[in-house]
């Protein structure tokens, strides 16, 4: 996902943070080049 992408994709969003929150890590991750936390660490130990 390019930073272009991203921002298309979350301007519209009108969800609650509470909602979105979890998504929107993932993306941020995506867009940063970044493993998201299950790639990062499948089993929640260190991540």
């Amino acid at each position: 996902m390019t930073a272009e992408q991203f921002v298309q994709k979350w301007a519209s969003v009108d969800l609650p943070e509470r909602a979105a929150s979890q998504a929107h890590f993932i993306d941020l991750c995506d867009v940063l080049g970044q493993p998201n936390p299950i790639q990062a660490d499948p089993t929640g130990q260190s991540y």
